[in-house]
């Protein structure tokens, strides 16, 4: 053997403490990894429960325990409408809200006092009531502007010689 030798055996010794170090170097990002994880999901978290609190329902019953106790009433009320049979179609166009109103056999009911409400979901503060004027033929008209663009939901009484009649719809207002 030569003084000069472009081939040196590397110690177990050695080699042992390079891949020990190596493996010690490798494994300090891993908890860094897990509290990461654990900090994007815990941020997440807090963010929705802002929002949540940022934002609460806007949909919500007053006294809804005492109209679930009279949920009989309700049915009762639906029933004495059926027996009716009174007919009508709501239409809004133009804000323009049209109420038509016929009895059994289909001839106008007229003299009626027609109230209305308009119920925007996403704001209670946009909620609409307006009277609405007797026409010709059964036919009950009021202007009806409305604040906010969106879907409403029209709510329409009309009481005659004691008996109420009501009428939902649904309509989106652009």
């Amino acid at each position: 053997m030569s003084a000069i030798s472009s081939d040196r055996k590397i110690d177990d010794s050695e080699l042992g403490m390079t891949e020990r170090a190596l493996n010690r170097r490798r494994g300090r990002w891993v908890p860094w990894i897990i509290v990461l994880f654990y900090m994007t999901f815990m941020s997440a978290l807090v963010s929705f429960v802002f929002i949540a609190y940022a934002h609460p329902p806007a949909e919500s019953t007053s006294e809804a325990y005492e109209k679930g106790l009279a949920y009989n009433s309700t049915i009762e009320k639906g029933t004495a409408q059926a027996q009716l049979g009174w007919q009508s179609t709501i239409d809004y166009s133009a804000q323009t809200l049209t109420f038509t109103l016929k009895d059994r056999a289909g001839a106008p009911l007229t003299g009626a006092t027609v109230q209305s409400w308009f119920v925007h979901p996403g704001n209670p503060a946009d909620d609409r009531n307006f009277a609405l004027r007797d026409q010709a033929g059964g036919t009950y008209i009021s202007a009806a502007p409305l604040p906010a663009k969106g879907v409403w939901t029209i709510h329409v009484t009309a009481e005659k010689a004691g008996r109420q009649y009501q009428a939902i719809a649904t309509t989106e207002v652009e």
